[in-house]
């Protein structure tokens, strides 16, 4: 499994080689230095639980067209028409309806403060999924790609569950974005994002690709639905 950043618990956490860090801080600087440009799905057979042993979804996919291959229960041969990927396929406890399949944002990050620590997989949640295409707005208006530039990543707090909001953190300083220039587009980072994996280009097993269910993958308010 690649090093990933972890929210669970609405907590930062870098996730390696099976090893747990937990991270002090309630905001994290972070730098996006690639996305996979299409949006993945995940889906689980049984109910989320904290003490449930297996972490890898049932079926999944990275370019969310067709199930990965390394899917253990694919569910139907196109996205667009498996009945888990339709909306209101699930029902929540509160009586919202969202997808029983998680459509999720996988993006390639660095530490602002540690660029050199290696590139770190964030998965955007559909909870958050809002908060990141207004930011990118927010941006995109100003004329500012987001790997120029820090990003304050946060918790909010109106909610019991990991839902992410993304600040404007200010330039990255000239040492930093050389090496970042260095990394964009590279091999390293589109195997993060899982643009290499969707091609099959190697052998992989689902638990190369990172995946995990933490609460914030399903919302339960349909305010939340995208």
């Amino acid at each position: 499994m690649r090093k990933k950043l972890s929210i669970k618990n609405s907590t930062f956490a870098t996730i390696e080689d099976g090893e747990y860090d937990i991270l002090s801080e309630t905001s994290l600087d972070v730098v996006f230095v690639g996305a996979n440009p299409d949006v993945s799905k995940m889906w689980y057979e049984s109910e989320w639980s904290d003490n449930r042993e297996a972490s890898t979804p049932d079926c999944f996919s990275l370019d969310g067209k067709v199930p990965s291959k390394a899917s253990v229960s694919p569910q139907n041969d196109v996205c667009a028409l498996c009945p888990r990927n339709a909306w209101g396929s699930k029902i929540t406890p509160q009586g919202f309806k969202v997808k029983d399949c998680s459509d999720i944002k996988r993006v390639a990050i660095i530490l602002a403060d540690k660029p050199k620590e290696g590139v770190c997989l964030l998965h955007i949640t559909p909870s958050s999924l809002k908060n990141l295409n207004a930011y990118h707005k927010t941006l995109s208006m100003r004329g500012i790609v987001p790997e120029i530039c820090k990003t304050t990543l946060c918790f909010d707090e109106e909610v019991n569950y990991p839902r992410l909001k993304f600040k404007f953190g200010g330039f990255n300083n000239d040492t930093t974005q050389k090496y970042i220039d260095k990394i964009l587009g590279s091999e390293e980072v589109k195997l993060i994002t899982g643009e290499l994996l969707a091609q099959d280009k190697q052998p992989t097993t689902a638990d190369d690709f990172g995946f995990s269910e933490e609460v914030g993958y399903t919302t339960d308010n349909k305010s939340e639905g995208l």
